[in-house]
Parts: structure tokens; sequence; C-alpha cells
């Protein structure tokens, strides 16, 4: 056992505990009509291991995988997806703790990456989508709307060097109405157009 889950010894003095043989795994636990129901390890071939709650055949409840390549899982399982709340841990360092809908983060959770970088807020099929802010480990932060990893929509952009920039994003440049302020006091405000300052704008 790796996880403190549940007693796998006592699960094995049970009269419903039992083994099943498959192709690629051996099950151990608790069987109901020949099904994995209850709680049961499995056990694949290359290095790669589930300890947790079964229910007709499939993990669900809460659980523990942890896959050939180091990565590990540990939280709710639906249907044998990751589902609900869970942490996801990755070989290299990098950790997500948040929600998670039919095995991607969906929801609301925290990443954080290996070199310094996180983004809280929320996720949509396991990208930034929605309202999050993301934090660079040169000091950047950007608060506001994203689609599919991308800034996008109404937000706040404060970068390293003072600068700061408040208004709207389409695909990941300033686009639309905005001000821009710079560290040494001087400001746009006006229109952007893919990043650039394009259109009616007063500059002070």
């Amino acid at each position: 056992m790796q996880s403190t889950l549940f007693n796998y010894d006592q699960i094995m003095k049970e009269e419903i505990f039992g083994m099943k043989k498959y192709q690629d795994a051996v099950y151990r636990g608790q069987l109901l009509n020949g099904k994995r129901d209850g709680f049961g390890v499995m056990v694949y071939r290359k290095n790669r291991v589930y300890e947790g709650q079964w229910a007709h055949d499939y993990r669900e409840g809460k659980g523990m995988e942890k896959y050939s390549n180091g990565n590990k899982y540990e939280g709710d399982f639906k249907k044998g997806k990751a589902d609900g709340k869970g942490v996801y841990n990755w070989a290299n360092g990098e950790v997500y703790d948040g929600e998670w809908k039919n095995g991607v983060k969906e929801g609301y959770g925290m990443w954080r990456g290996i070199f310094g970088d996180s983004y809280l807020g929320q996720w949509k099929n396991s990208k930034a989508d929605g309202h999050g802010v993301h934090q660079w480990k040169n000091g950047d932060r950007y608060e506001g709307s994203w689609v599919n990893c991308l800034k996008h929509g109404k937000a706040t952009d404060m970068f390293a060097n003072g600068d700061v920039y408040t208004g709207n994003y389409a695909y990941g440049k300033p686009d639309g109405a905005g001000i821009y302020k710079w560290k040494n006091g001087s400001i746009y405000t006006g229109e952007f157009k893919e990043g650039l300052k394009n259109g009616f704008g007063e500059w002070k």
C-alpha cells in the first residue's frame, strides 16, 4: 500500500476479499458478484497502481493512482476517471490542486509550475478559462478573464518593471479600450488593437 486510504490487512480478512486477473493487471480487494466493488488495489505490469474505492467495476469514490511515468493523482473518482476534487502531482514537481470533471481539470483550482509560476482560478477542459490570476516568476501578474489559456476579456496586467495595463484583451493581447500606465508616470488612455495603441486615445 502506497496510500492510507484504507487498511489493506483488514480488507484481506473479509469474506468478500478476492483476486481477479486481467490481461495486463491484477486486482486484489473486495468483489461483489465478480465485479470490483468496495476497496481494492489494482497493480499493472508497467509500475502503475490504483488504490481506493470501486463501484460496479469502476474506480469510484476516493482513490490514489500512481502512473508508470511517476505522476500521481489522489482524490475523487467517478466512472473510472478523476471527477470531483483532487490533487495531481507531476514527477517534475508541477502540482494541480482543484476540481475535476470526466478526467480533466474543470472548475476551480490552483496550479503551480516548477519555475515559480502559478495560476489560481477557473478551468475548462484542463485549460485556464474564466476568471483567474496568473503570476510569473519574474514578478508579472495578470488578473482577469481567460479563454483557452489566453488572456481574453477585462483584466489588469501588472508588470515587474512597474508598468500597469487595465482594460480589454483579445486572444492574449490588449485589444479594445484600455489604460496603460508607465512607471515614469506617463499614461495612455484609449484604444488598442492586437497589443498596440490604435485608434482614438489620449497621451499624458
